[in-house]
């Protein structure tokens, strides 16, 4: 689920930051700069875990600042295909299920991996696993165990708008990274299906 990434990056400590270490200068230089951010094929970064390389900083002519090149590793959450997560039912819908991990959201298992006999309930809202004469149902924010199918990385660049058309920007974006999931496998559901 977390694996710790090699990267290598130009960062600068501005004049604030001198009070602290230089380790510690850099390490909440990178966290505020990457953490929370994707990257692309890479992964969600959450947290610097160590410095391997700081080589000597320099002043830039006219800056107070001081730029350091720094080889880190970072704690990226990138789960592996098959896989199994536990995360909480976020929302239902005919397409499928929306799934939440809490600091990851963007989780989707669409109606084809469910398991054989479930169906979405439009009054109720959510899916119904019909099994052996059992209503099973997925009611939201209950805590589902899932298999990775797969990960998903789109490059979601701004597009460039039409000058004058107001309409050729579109009002959300598609996720830069986003898991596919399955609940077809024994034990995947809801967990209170298996207690």
């Amino acid at each position: 689920m977390f694996v710790l990434v090699v990267l290598r990056d130009t960062l600068k400590i501005e004049p604030a930051e001198f009070r602290k270490t230089r380790e510690q200068a850099l390490k909440d230089e990178i966290n505020r700069k990457y953490s929370n951010r994707v990257l692309h094929d890479i992964g969600l970064c959450m947290l610097v875990h160590d410095l391997l390389e700081i080589d000597e900083g320099f002043v830039q002519h006219s800056e107070g600042w001081i730029w350091v090149k720094v080889k880190f590793r970072m704690i990226v959450f990138r789960p592996f295909r098959d896989e199994v997560l536990v995360g909480r039912v976020r929302s239902a819908s005919p397409v499928g299920i929306e799934v939440s991990m809490g600091f990851f959201d963007d989780i989707s298992i669409p109606a084809n991996q469910m398991p054989v006999g479930s169906e979405f309930d439009g009054s109720e809202g959510v899916w119904v696993w019909r099994y052996e004469g059992n209503e099973l149902f997925m009611d939201l924010d209950e805590p589902i165990r899932f298999r990775v199918l797969d990960t998903v990385f789109l490059d979601v660049s701004p597009p460039r708008p039409v000058v004058g058309d107001a309409d050729s920007v579109p009002a959300s974006y598609p996720p830069p990274f986003s898991l596919i999931g399955t609940v077809v496998d024994d034990g995947l559901g809801l967990m209170s299906w298996w207690e």
